[in-house]
């Protein structure tokens, strides 16, 4: 007769860790490595790096576009430093016209960021289409956009250099005014 009883502590044996990555760590930096890429990643993007769009009541919404975050990430980690996987996609909405049969829908993606050495960060980006002519293109358009925002979100999180800097007022009313 077998003891069907658990020990204490062999409950959590069986639960998923999130906070442990199960997969080894690939390549360590070194300490030098280590200090130059947070020289990097805390310089300040100069004014050409930034994109500016109209926002809600007339305001400016100042961005990163996309290809200037990735050339950036792999100025800075090296073209084969780091890497980017979607963990999750989640539609929240799809929505067809009676009328018009038109298709309007938006979901969350989160995307995480994976150094050589396993640090990572990870962050959700959304997209969104209103009154598209067909439901393949709606998601495709929406997935896109919600992984290159998720993208640009997670990369913002390593530091200044890659995004992070433009949370920050006091630097965009500097930076702009150049």
């Amino acid at each position: 007769m077998t003891n069907s009883y658990l020990r204490p502590g062999d409950q959590h044996k069986a639960i998923n860790n999130p906070f442990h990555d199960e997969r080894p760590r690939i390549n360590e930096y070194t300490a030098q490595e280590i200090a130059t890429l947070q020289s990097r990643l805390d310089k300040q993007l100069g004014p050409e790096y930034i994109s500016t769009r109209p926002g809600a009541g007339g305001s400016k919404v100042h961005y990163l576009a996309a290809e200037k975050v990735i050339n950036l990430a792999n100025e800075v980690f090296g073209f084969n430093g780091w890497s980017s996987s979607i963990q999750n996609v989640q539609i929240d909405f799809v929505d067809e016209s009676q009328s018009t049969g038109k298709i309007s829908l938006g979901l969350s993606t989160i995307v995480r960021v994976t150094l050589k050495d396993g640090a990572f960060h990870e962050d959700i980006g959304y997209g969104q289409i209103e009154n598209c002519k067909g439901k393949a293109a709606a998601f495709e358009k929406a997935k896109k956009e919600a992984a290159t925002d998720a993208l640009k979100r997670a990369l913002r999180n390593f530091g200044n250099v890659l995004g992070n800097c433009l949370y920050d007022k006091d630097y965009l009313q500097k930076v702009t005014k150049l």
